[in-house]
């Protein structure tokens, strides 16, 4: 009994606050720009984001949080978007702050629905080291046909789910 009184006592801060091993998973709302916009022919593209979240670390505690993106990917287009480099930097509503590097992506847009898939890992602040998935999907926010025209689709709001894992 002795021994595991002691051993309790030992335990660093981090390995006795239970939100330090949580995972943290968050959905909200992206606006998205892209430019120049997306067409039918891959180029170069610089992607900027605003993400407002409701997260859980833990059973019935929610957090608000809200989050800027920024990336490139250098054959975007319309139909698909590959390889993108992507930087995610969430604040939370208690101060605190996560950035997030997701090195490469894929999206695609069939029908009109868009798609991505990126998977990272939290480089900076809250949760460093932990992997983290984020998955968007929406309708554009400007119709289809815009894919044909020169100045191309330029942005679209989306819903965002964003998963960082438990330690």
């Amino acid at each position: 009994m002795a021994l595991v009184g002691s051993s309790l006592g030992w335990a660093p801060a981090t390995q006795a606050h239970s939100s330090s091993r949580s995972s943290l998973a968050c959905s909200g709302q992206e606006n998205t720009r892209y430019v120049p916009g997306l067409t039918v022919v891959p180029r170069s593209a610089v992607t900027r984001g605003n993400v407002t979240y409701t997260c859980t670390d833990r059973p019935g505690h929610t957090l608000a949080a809200t989050s800027t993106i920024a990336g490139v990917s250098p054959h975007a287009a319309c139909v698909g978007l590959k390889h993108s480099r992507v930087r995610e930097t969430l604040h939370y509503a208690d101060g605190g702050t996560s950035v997030i590097y997701y090195p490469t992506s894929f999206g695609t847009r069939i029908l009109g629905i868009n798609t991505s898939h990126l998977e990272g890992t939290v480089i900076a602040g809250r949760y460093k080291g932990r992997g983290a998935v984020r998955n968007i999907q929406s309708l554009g926010g400007e119709l289809p046909t815009a894919c044909l025209t020169p100045e191309g689709l330029q942005y679209f709001t989306v819903r965002a789910n964003l998963q960082i894992d438990g330690g």
